[in-house]
């Protein structure tokens, strides 16, 4: 199919709610196809669609390894209706290109969607990337951003800093930090943070 551009914070479109999707045809269908090959093609684990620059309800997951086969899957019109407890851990997105901070989520989640056949499915996932990746893409289609949910806002500014995403003075925000907390060193992601 085709790869997508990419939406990159402060784009507009990432803090509008996403519209409901009442007809699953071929355009939800290839629409969902092309995000798969966007987030694959950029190492991510998730998508939603305003990260495409598409105002639809519609994401897309596959927290497999390198090592096994893709295992996608499509989430049309999804809707948490179980959380449970509580779990932190590094984030990253898509549309933060390198940036990654601590975020705190529920641990369980039950989620209710549509597949592209137009079934309603529920899936359950607790204390893994997984819980984690559906929490952080229907953030997206809410309109809301990881970098409202970080445990530390002074890491999070310089992440943001560091990247070019957030005007300020990196080395004033590490200074900040330091005193927040003597000895602290700049984190380095690992695998496991979610990149979507």
């Amino acid at each position: 199919m085709s790869v997508l551009k990419l939406r990159i914070y402060p784009d507009p479109v990432l803090k509008q709610k996403a519209r409901k999707i009442t007809i699953i045809d071929a355009s939800v269908r290839k629409l969902a196809q092309d995000m798969l090959d966007t987030m694959y093609k950029s190492d991510g684990v998730g998508l939603a669609a305003p990260q495409v620059g598409v105002s639809k309800r519609l994401m897309v997951i596959d927290v497999s390894s390198e090592e096994e086969p893709a295992k996608p899957i499509v989430f049309i019109n999804p809707e948490i209706i179980e959380k449970d407890g509580e779990m932190i851990g590094q984030e990253g997105c898509l549309s933060f290109p390198d940036v990654f901070f601590e975020v705190k989520r529920a641990s369980k989640v039950v989620v209710r969607f549509q597949n592209l056949k137009g079934q309603t499915l529920k899936l359950t996932a607790e204390g893994n990337l997984l819980s984690r990746a559906i929490q952080h893409e229907i953030d997206h289609l809410d309109g809301k951003l990881f970098i409202e949910k970080a445990t530390n806002e002074l890491k999070r500014d310089l992440e943001m800093t560091k990247a070019g995403l957030l005007d300020g003075d990196a080395e004033e925000i590490s200074k900040k930090l330091g005193e927040e907390d003597e000895g602290l060193t700049l984190s380095v992601p690992s695998k496991e943070a979610v990149t979507s």
